[in-house]
């Protein structure tokens, strides 16, 4: 029997990973009705539409926000499109869980987290890594005092799909923003480092790096000034003292891996060292001055190099109630019943740190200072 009393959400972009990580979660999410989609060129979400039974089609994400009657909306868009799109729902009183990177630069991503809270909506963005088993387990560990107090450590998250060239929009400076991959995938391993160690980034010194002819060189120093960094590492300083050093990258070559995630974690307690990838995921800690050992972890598939490297097998909770989609779904069930929200999400408070940081990024790597957040 069909619960009449769902929660309505529209897709405002019907791109493959549309597909891929919001339309499987929600449309099984037994108090949601995805009742609309939208696309620019009409033709995307008529084909997802089709795929997932959803009513509402539409050219125009306004249009689609004025008529199908939402609760609440996915922006899966360019990034130069989070800002309008999603002060254009908070203005329409919607709930809204935003892609990552939040917006373009600080100054958007103040202006929708104040505006967020001030119309009291369920705001959400989309750090699909936070869920991982390994993180929150490191996490959780780490809160209790598996490392004690943080000495160093190294965020890595890789990929290669940008070695034939900028990867589309992404790769723009005026639709993807300067950092580029910092921005893609950059921002989801700076949200990650901070939610684990409960700590705040104070300052950065980075470095920005275009691959033009096959050749890295200075973001400052490219040839065409639209194209965003292709490959980024900086360090960063922690408020607890600790520093930690950080790289991203479209163009470092994966072998069959489709994409890397490693962390590593050291203090005057014990260490962390984790790797994710295609093939599965791997979490081993040591306490200081004791031997390594392997964190066995439900729903952390171990890596298998005779298994098939899959999306699922990097984040095989993607399909799940831990779907960040889905646990934006839930708060809006609950706020609706006149319940304070309980589930932790991802916020516009979490987007618009990450975007400062990123913005201090860039201003180092321009500058060659250090630069604070």
């Amino acid at each position: 029997m069909v619960n009449d009393k769902r929660i309505r959400i529209g897709l405002i972009g019907a791109s493959w990973f549309t597909d891929l990580w919001f339309l499987p979660v929600l449309t099984s999410h037994p108090e949601v009705h995805v009742a609309a989609i939208c696309s620019k060129n009409g033709t995307n979400a008529e084909t997802l539409a089709a795929k997932y039974g959803i009513a509402g089609v539409y050219r125009s994400a306004e249009e689609m926000m004025d008529e199908a009657e939402l609760d609440g909306v996915c922006i899966v868009t360019p990034n130069d499109l989070h800002h309008p799109l999603t002060m254009a729902a908070i203005e329409r009183g919607l709930h809204v869980l935003c892609e990552k990177p939040l917006a373009m630069n600080g100054a958007e991503t103040a202006a929708m987290r104040r505006a967020a809270e001030q119309a009291g909506v369920v705001h959400g963005v989309n750090f699909s890594v936070r869920q991982h088993p390994a993180v929150q387990y490191m996490r959780r560990a780490v809160k209790d005092g598996a490392i004690g107090r943080l000495l160093e450590g190294r965020f890595e998250y890789t990929g290669d799909y940008g070695l034939s060239g900028p990867p589309g929009w992404r790769g723009s400076v005026r639709s993807g923003g300067a950092g580029g991959v910092l921005q893609d995938l950059g921002s989801h391993i700076i949200d990650l480092s901070q939610y684990i160690l409960g700590d705040a980034i104070d300052a950065v010194q980075g470095s920005l790096r275009c691959l033009e002819s096959g050749q890295g060189v200075d973001f400052t120093a490219r040839s065409n000034a639209d194209q965003a960094a292709d490959s980024v590492a900086f360090l960063a300083d922690f408020a607890s003292g600790g520093h930690v050093a950080f790289q991203t990258s479209w163009v470092k070559p994966q072998g069959n891996n489709l994409q890397t995630l490693a962390i590593e974690l050291h203090g005057t307690e014990g260490s962390f060292k984790h790797m994710s990838c295609g093939y599965g995921g791997q979490l081993t800690y040591a306490r200081a001055g004791g031997e390594w050992e392997t964190v066995e972890l439900p729903g952390l598939l171990p890596i298998d190099r005779a298994e098939t490297p899959s999306e699922d097998r990097f984040r095989p909770y993607r399909n799940s109630a831990d779907n960040e989609s889905w646990r934006w779904a839930d708060a809006i069930v609950q706020a609706r019943g006149g319940q304070a929200p309980t589930i932790e999400l991802p916020d516009f408070v979490a987007g618009d740190r990450v975007q400062r940081i990123i913005d201090a990024v860039v201003a180092s790597a321009e500058t060659g200072k250090k630069a604070n957040v």
